[in-house]
């Protein structure tokens, strides 16, 4: 019965009834819609880079969140970024849906891969002559049969979400699709990250990047763990700074793994309050490990060999390094409660003696 309700619901809710054949010699204004986390944001840069390269005459706006609108600050594809950052509905249909709704925007894409009828809702009162994302199916029924979306796909839980986000421009003939990820204005922000690095490779033969910290409970390495990982790394290769970085507000549980880790190589990594300081860091380092967050997103960025954490979900498959060298180990579940030291040692040597072809998913064990 609530099924059966929730599918009529949104049928009359989210409908369109106005819609009109797509004519792309008439499209001149896009809108991403974006507003979320900064990893999402990185891995969207590829996706602003080839629409702005196929349809250089386009307007392409971004809705961002306060939170990951730094990420393309300083983006050369993007005409205008529009801060949308959640608050109640009402409120935000006197303001930010009101806004985006002025400017009629010729085509809109939701990245969004869940069936939310308040999110939804949201989108259709912004007005888009063409609306694509992604057929997510409940209730019964899928976003591919709401009248407010002129056109859907499947989001592919097999690959690359990339791969998805391209699909839903099919209808734009899209040509020699390129998927690195692109981050700009960094070196705005890098000269005391510069500094310090500089400072340590007078000492030490090369940078190690070292992230404990997910994006919440279920991502987060052990302080444990991360202690005995820090210290078989260290121990293997003493002549690499070892630099643990910190999230805002975790600066004394990075600083405790580096006490624990009980070698002189591990030390806190420079300070970067910025996310171009982290991601000045990030391209001076050679290694890069860290959960399933937005530092795996910046190394890939700047290619580097990365070893990434991921729980079962499909971020494994979706949101895996997109760099030429990279190791994921997949826990069994969906925690990262027992990391192995070995396994994470083994990640590292494969890629740092050079055997960096495909991807190898490798499952956690306990802690050891």
């Amino acid at each position: 019965m609530i099924k059966t309700a929730a599918r009529l619901l949104s049928y009359a809710l989210l409908g369109k009834s106005d819609k009109q054949p797509l004519d792309i010699a008439k499209v001149r204004k896009v809108l991403i819609l974006r507003n979320d986390k900064i990893g999402d944001m990185i891995v969207t840069s590829a996706l602003l880079r080839e629409l702005k390269k196929n349809y250089p005459h386009w307007q392409i706006d971004v809705a961002a969140s306060s939170a990951n609108r730094d990420v393309i600050a300083d983006n050369p594809h993007v005409s205008e970024i529009l801060i949308w950052d959640k608050q109640p509905l009402l409120r935000d249909l006197r303001t930010t849906i009101a806004e985006l709704r002025r400017r009629r925007y010729d085509v809109i894409f939701n990245p969004y891969n869940r069936f939310s009828i308040p999110l939804l809702l949201r989108i259709k009162w912004l007005g888009a002559r063409y609306l694509t994302g992604f057929a997510i199916p409940k209730y019964g029924t899928s976003t591919a049969k709401l009248g407010m979306f002129d056109h859907t796909v499947p989001c592919d839980r097999s690959r690359h979400i990339l791969h998805s986000y391209f699909a839903t421009f099919g209808a734009f003939a899209l040509g020699d699709i390129d998927l690195r990820y692109e981050l700009f204005g960094v070196d705005a922000h890098a000269a005391q990250v510069d500094a310090a690095c500089d400072t340590l490779l007078r000492s030490h033969e090369g940078l190690f990047c070292l992230n404990f910290q997910g994006s919440n409970a279920q991502r987060t390495v052990s302080v444990a763990d991360a202690q005995r990982c820090c210290a078989a790394l260290a121990a293997r290769y003493p002549r690499h700074a070892l630099l643990v970085i910190a999230a805002p507000g975790t600066e004394e549980r990075a600083t405790e793994i580096v006490r624990g880790a009980g070698h002189a190589n591990v030390m806190s990594a420079p300070p970067t309050g910025h996310i171009l300081e982290l991601a000045a860091l990030i391209r001076r380092c050679e290694l890069v490990v860290s959960p399933d967050t937005s530092v795996i997103h910046i190394a890939s960025a700047y290619d580097r060999k990365i070893v990434g954490y991921y729980i079962r979900t499909d971020n494994y498959r979706w949101f895996y390094p997109a760099s030429r060298h990279y190791r994921v180990i997949l826990a069994p579940g969906l925690t990262l409660a027992n990391v192995s030291a070995a396994e994470t040692l083994a990640a590292v040597e494969q890629l740092m003696d050079g055997d960096a072809g495909a991807q190898a998913q490798m499952t956690l064990q306990a802690a050891g």
